[in-house]
């Protein structure tokens, strides 16, 4: 009996509001609003100190990147003597096993190229801010883009000996 008392009390808070809806329109707080920090619109640069210190770390990748460049090609020559002495050799013989330890020691020197592009990640966030024209962004690009086309290189040439070892 009570059940059909609350029926029609619960039926009643189901009735929407009574009048006028408020407006959708935003209200003054909501208003999109720009507010620029102080300094917007200046072409960022680096502190003198920044920039020492750029150069210092640019230098001494730009030092690890010759001496890993002659470490390869000495490693390349020894390769290159290896591979001619095990061509037609079959494999497991002396002058192959050579070869591939040849072809280890040119894998092991290209290894001072990935510690340098791993290195030169923080340099190029230092001046990923910087504009493309700026000269110290430039500086960097080009030192990564040489790492890596050393990379490139090695990689190819190991891959090539491997071909000749295989055959």
């Amino acid at each position: 009996m009570r059940a059909c008392f609350l029926l029609p009390l619960l039926l009643l808070a189901c009735a929407g509001p009574q009048g006028p809806f408020p407006s959708l329109t935003p209200r003054p707080g909501e208003a999109e609003r720009v507010i620029e920090a102080p300094g917007a619109g200046a072409v960022p640069r680096l502190s003198d100190p920044e920039r020492q210190a750029l150069a210092a770390d640019v230098a001494r990748e730009r030092a690890a990147l010759a001496t890993a460049e002659t470490d390869l090609r000495t490693a390349d020559a020894t390769l290159t003597t290896a591979l001619a002495a095990a061509r037609g050799a079959s494999i497991g013989s002396e002058a192959w096993t050579q070869a591939q330890l040849a072809l280890s020691r040119f894998d092991s020197a290209r290894a001072p190229l990935r510690d340098s592009a791993a290195r030169t990640a923080p340099l190029q966030r230092t001046v990923d801010s910087l504009p493309e024209a700026d000269s110290d962004r430039r500086t960097v690009d080009r030192l990564v883009a040489d790492i890596a086309a050393a990379e490139r290189s090695a990689a190819a040439r190991a891959a090539q000996a491997e071909r000749a070892l295989i055959r």
